[in-house]
């Protein structure tokens, strides 16, 4: 490469790297993956990067550049998927749970047992939140899985 055209990539990748947008996520603060408990209750956090938690029902008509806007919704033991049911809101089920209000956290009382929990982003009308700059096929912000045990006492 001539020195015109090094200085040339050098001067002009900035500008390349600044319009590309940071991966948007969600996960689990806690629990973490393979947590075991006999606690009657115990505290999950959600955690995010690159997206705005708000209410339901509140469009972000404002965004900012390659950040979405959502709340949370916990789904346990796989009673829903999100990949498969892109354009449709996610439905309210005994294991499907909202958080419209835009929490990032809640106490959840299981039974006994091992469990798979996976969080995804909704929008305004509980639609899974495409990724910002996806194209019509794309997979919706979700968490990966995690398993818990609630031991019996």
């Amino acid at each position: 490469m001539n020195n015109k055209k090094l200085l040339l990539s050098i001067l002009f990748s900035p500008l390349i790297f600044s319009n590309q947008c940071e991966d948007i996520e969600l996960f689990f603060n806690a629990p973490m993956d393979g947590f075991k408990t006999n606690a009657k209750e115990f505290k999950v956090e959600f955690g995010s990067k690159n997206i705005q938690i708000t209410p339901a029902g509140i469009e972000v008509e404002d965004r900012q550049s390659c950040i979405v806007g959502g709340h949370h919704h916990l789904i346990i033991n796989n009673a829903y998927d999100v990949d498969k049911n892109i354009m449709e809101p996610i439905p309210y089920g005994a294991n499907i749970l909202h958080f419209g209000g835009g929490q990032t956290e809640a106490v959840l009382s299981l039974n006994p047992g091992k469990y798979t929990l996976q969080l995804a982003a909704g929008d305004h009308e509980h639609r899974p939140i495409k990724p910002f700059g996806a194209s019509k096929e794309y997979k919706p912000v979700s968490s990966k899985k995690i398993t818990i045990e609630i031991l019996p006492n």
